[in-house]
């Protein structure tokens, strides 16, 4: 795929396909923590279940990810991001209403919900191709931050306000918040399907080599900056994971009410937001990627460390706030990287590999942290300080992560010397 030519200005198009994409990707995890935040006692009392298979539909959707990302990687490789973003858009507005005819069956909601999570890698992995598409360079890293930050919004919405709108046991508020949310699914399938495009006019588009699958997958994989950044992704998903999943029950240990921990928790997810959009366009201007992910690695590895002290109130809420602002910001970096390193033709692939390897980390995060403050308390080390463990272990995770960022191959330093040695050939 060629670029288009210097000279011609970036298609202000680019920002409603933004949009679109943004919108789909905040539905998706919207649909997938649509019960997260009412397990107990709303669904629990609505279906007469226990905690355990409520929770396994949304433990299901990273287990179903993990098969599917490489395939749909492909796919985006070969048929284009709007094709295969659309195609997953479309599983989840299917299922997204079929859940509404489930009525009073647990086992049917089940079912519709854990299909429905087919369309999440579909959607995940076209954002590197869409970013290269249709942004220039000095955007690119941007356009990752704003449309991986869809996904926070969607945690957001269905963590903080689905509880707002079932706060009791009824089946009636249940059925009119699937509705919502499937209007909201909805509207933004349409929204990108009307405003999508493979990439701009002025683009000359070459055809996509058509490589096998193995080949393709090794050729990845014998690029260095790959594996160290799925490792980094592993890293960097998984610790966020683990600590949305436990940081009530965490703070909960130290003293602090289920209240305030869930309003920190929400604080770190905003505030997320605002590190998506921030450090990606600084570290565009800058031309600064791994530098950045070094940077903050480090200061996410010290505020986990920070984190694992028995404080106070405000010390929690300070420390969560930059916390989710530095640990949020790494994700739309390390995409740009991933996608500087595989280049547009496997951009897809490249995504959809370090998509899949975030999926591991989250599960790994999720069950390694209870396990270790399982173990801490057992061996009877800092009882009165629970999750130490837990947090100094994902500290010192981090710090090899700062090792790693180390070991990247800076993909924009070997741009910024041809520039420099061409420069007064074109001044002569």
């Amino acid at each position: 795929m060629q670029q288009q030519p210097e000279n011609l200005a970036p298609s202000n198009r680019r920002w409603l396909v933004l949009v679109g994409y943004m919108l789909i990707s905040m539905s998706s995890q919207i649909i997938w923590l649509n019960f997260a935040g009412i397990v107990s006692p709303q669904m629990e009392n609505i279906f007469n279940v226990g905690l355990g298979p409520i929770s396994l539909m949304s433990g299901l959707w990273p287990l179903v990810f993990i098969p599917i990302s490489i395939p749909t990687g492909l796919m985006v490789d070969r048929w284009g991001f709007k094709k295969v973003v659309s195609i997953g858009g479309g599983i989840l507005v299917v299922f997204s209403w079929l859940r509404l005819l489930s009525g009073g069956s647990f086992e049917l909601l089940f079912v519709f919900q854990s299909l429905a999570s087919v369309g999440q890698p579909f959607v995940y992995n076209g954002i590197s191709k869409l970013a290269g598409n249709w942004f220039p360079e000095g955007e690119q890293a941007l356009a990752n931050g704003i449309a991986t930050m869809g996904q926070i919004i969607g945690m957001i919405i269905a963590l903080v306000l689905v509880p707002i709108m079932v706060p009791s046991a009824s089946f009636a508020l249940l059925q009119t918040n699937m509705v919502v949310v499937s209007l909201i699914v909805t509207i933004s399938v349409v929204f990108f399907l009307v405003f999508s495009k493979e990439n701009p006019g002025t683009m000359v588009v070459s055809p996509v080599v058509q490589e096998k699958v193995s080949f393709q997958i090794r050729h990845l994989l014998k690029m260095k900056n790959m594996i160290l950044l799925m490792i980094l992704f592993l890293i960097g998903v998984g610790i966020f994971s683990g600590l949305i999943q436990w940081v009530e029950a965490i703070l909960f240990s130290k003293g602090i009410s289920s209240l305030y921990g869930g309003l920190i928790g929400a604080g770190m997810l905003i505030s997320g937001i605002f590190g998506m959009v921030i450090i990606p366009l600084l570290a565009d201007k800058y031309s600064k990627l791994k530098q950045v992910v070094i940077v903050n690695a480090l200061l996410v590895a010290v505020l986990l460390f920070l984190f694992s002290l028995r404080v106070n109130l405000l010390y929690y809420a300070i420390i969560g706030i930059i916390l989710g602002f530095t640990l949020l910001s790494l994700a739309p970096v390390v995409l740009q990287i991933s996608l500087e390193t595989a280049g547009k033709e496997r951009a897809g692939t490249a995504a959809s590999v370090i998509w899949l390897t975030s999926q591991v980390g989250a599960l790994f995060f999720i069950l390694i942290m209870p396990a270790l403050n399982t173990f801490q308390l057992s061996m009877n080390i800092l009882v009165s300080d629970q999750w130490f463990i837990a947090l100094v272990f994902s500290g010192i995770t981090m710090l090899v992560a700062v090792l790693l960022g180390a070991m990247l191959n800076d993909t924009r330093k070997g741009k910024s010397i041809r520039q420099g040695s061409e420069s007064p050939k074109s001044n002569s």
